[in-house]
């Protein structure tokens, strides 16, 4: 199956949240930051009827699985595709199907991928879209329009975005990727799966940053970043208004906001913060099963899986 074929399969099939991570550009994405990449298709009276684009990983010299990110990706009507994916030696096959359908009899995982996020439809008119959000968000978008602060979609280099991501990394307490992943992306996601960097500034000054993700009707936040600095100049909310006004005038259908805290998560939760900003915006939960492991083989999963527990509890005592 070619590039075109493959991800108008995935298009088609694939789901409401993430299709983009089994696209073609993509898997090309991730072979150039170092992942071996495999993609198999299935194919049932000359018609293909699933397709799995699986990133073989290698967790320890004896530990080797597969990850289908948001995938398989299948027909209405078909089950029994954990198998798809499978390679010799592998111990599991890690899944993130759309549908708790497809699951199976497979052993829940720690979710690499959101397993909730929020979307926005893009039908509504901007006086709608407005009227819908929670009267602090529109509020915060006129603070950044009145400090004149200049929404550019096109972006510019990662370069000058990236102390603003290790700023935020530190904020939030969290890992990024290296900066070349980041880099990587902009520059291997240029079809039609397409990144590009947006950006909010005052007066020359950036303020905020975002990497977006575009394909098939659906433009998603992957990845955002904010200065320490004039934090009162609001400027993330502008920068999202403008990509949504910018996706609508597109002909894009949805917003996807990549990620949100469940509905009913404390308030310790780490993503509570991002969600109640996110939530600010008009648009809808969704949810998905979330990550499976299908093992291949019991025994050592289940060692192997007894380890990192240990390993995890020996880590908080460091």
């Amino acid at each position: 199956m070619d590039r075109t074929a493959w991800n108008q399969f995935v298009l088609e099939h694939g789901p409401r949240s993430g299709r983009f991570l089994q696209s073609w550009e993509w898997g090309e994405f991730q072979k150039a930051v170092g992942e071996q990449v495999r993609r198999e298709e299935i194919v049932v009276a000359a018609e293909t009827r699933g397709v799995a684009q699986c990133l073989d990983r290698q967790a320890t010299a004896f530990v080797h699985y597969s990850y289908c990110p948001k995938g398989p990706v299948v027909g209405k009507g078909i089950g029994g595709l954990e198998g798809l994916g499978e390679r010799k030696g592998t111990m599991f096959l890690r899944i993130e199907p759309d549908e708790s359908s497809s699951v199976g009899r497979a052993v829940k995982s720690i979710d690499l991928s959101p397993s909730h996020t929020r979307i926005t439809e893009l039908s509504a008119t901007d006086d709608e879209l407005l009227a819908y959000m929670h009267p602090k968000t529109r509020y915060n978008i006129r603070v950044a329009q009145k400090n004149r602060v200049n929404v550019d979609l096109i972006g510019g280099h990662f370069a000058s975005a990236w102390k603003l991501f290790e700023q935020t990394a530190s904020r939030g307490q969290f890992r990024l990727h290296p900066r070349g992943y980041y880099e990587a992306m902009l520059a291997q996601l240029t079809g039609d799966c397409r990144a590009f960097l947006a950006t909010a500034s005052h007066e020359g000054q950036l303020l905020a940053a975002n990497i977006m993700i575009d394909f098939g009707s659906t433009r998603t936040y992957l990845h955002g970043a904010s200065s320490s600095q004039h934090r009162g100049f609001m400027a993330p909310y502008l920068l999202h208004w403008e990509l949504l006004r910018d996706a609508r005038e597109q002909g894009m259908s949805s917003y996807d906001w990549w990620g949100v805290a469940p509905v009913d998560a404390p308030q310790s939760h780490p993503w509570a913060g991002i969600s109640r900003f996110k939530r600010g915006f008009p648009g809808e939960e969704y949810a998905s099963p979330g990550t499976y492991d299908v093992v291949l083989q019991p025994r050592r999963y289940r060692f192997y899986q007894c380890v990192r527990s240990l390993l995890r509890i020996a880590r908080r005592f460091l």
